[in-house]
């Protein structure tokens, strides 16, 4: 069986994004042989050999992955990478362990509606590198910008790309789903208000969502924060 046509976004400077056939699943690849940052790695078999492959092929001498937060379809990659440096949000290990079976069952349901096989397993993890608040790093070549971003998961970081003006959003900031909130909508909203004046003075002008559609440019990037703002709205009218 052929792999499923999933789609390659080269942005430029190293950053390469690939769009999975289940829920438009974004998954980010910095690219560069001194050091390789791999983000949300997924989410089927196929599509994690891909990504895989898109490493390898720039041979780095170290490689960090970065998992943006707990839910299920954001943690599978670690079988691809067993000896990258992890770093995710100080929660990560207690909700992964939580809810490890069903992680597990996911994958496996749907590998299979795909028509692949799961076979890496779950096991759950601890970062080797736990962040929480807001986390400066260089990671080679990339300089790199942590952030709580609290609202839909309470193991959520985003991260800012300043040089590149590229913001990793995690499960935030969709063209094709509202927010998914487990928290009081205000939670949401600070997570949201903290990128904001990024996006005014022009921090931020390639947006990567978790799931769905890339906004370039500073309109672009302000008109999905609105959608999100004005969604929070909606929810305040109606309770």
């Amino acid at each position: 069986m052929s792999a499923p046509a999933t789609v390659w976004n080269d942005l430029g400077g190293g950053i390469l994004v690939r769009q999975s056939v289940a829920y438009a699943m974004n998954s980010v690849l910095l690219l560069h042989p001194e050091h390789a940052v791999v983000v949300d790695p997924g989410v089927l078999p196929s599509e994690l050999d891909g990504l895989k492959r898109a490493v390898d092929e720039v041979d780095p001498a170290h490689v960090t992955l970065f998992l943006t937060h707990g839910h299920w379809d954001h943690v599978l990659g670690r079988p691809w990478w067993p000896k990258a440096r992890s770093v995710a949000h100080e929660r990560f290990g207690a909700e992964v362990r939580r809810d490890r079976a069903g992680i597990l069952d996911e994958a496996m349901k749907l590998a299979a509606e795909h028509g692949e096989t799961w076979s890496a397993g779950f096991e759950p993890f601890v970062p080797h590198e736990p962040v929480s608040g807001m986390r400066f790093a260089k990671l080679g070549p990339w300089r790199v910008v942590w952030r709580d971003a609290l609202g839909h998961c309470d193991s959520q970081l985003n991260l800012h790309l300043p040089e590149a003006r590229t913001l990793i959003a995690a499960d935030m900031l969709s063209d094709i789903e509202l927010p998914t909130l487990n928290r009081p909508p205000e939670i949401y909203r600070a997570s949201l208000e903290a990128l904001v004046p990024l996006a005014e003075h022009g921090a931020i002008e390639t947006l990567i969502p978790g799931h769905g559609s890339i906004p370039r440019g500073p309109e672009a990037v302000r008109a999905r924060l609105k959608r999100d703002f004005d969604f929070l709205d909606s929810v305040k009218a109606e309770g």
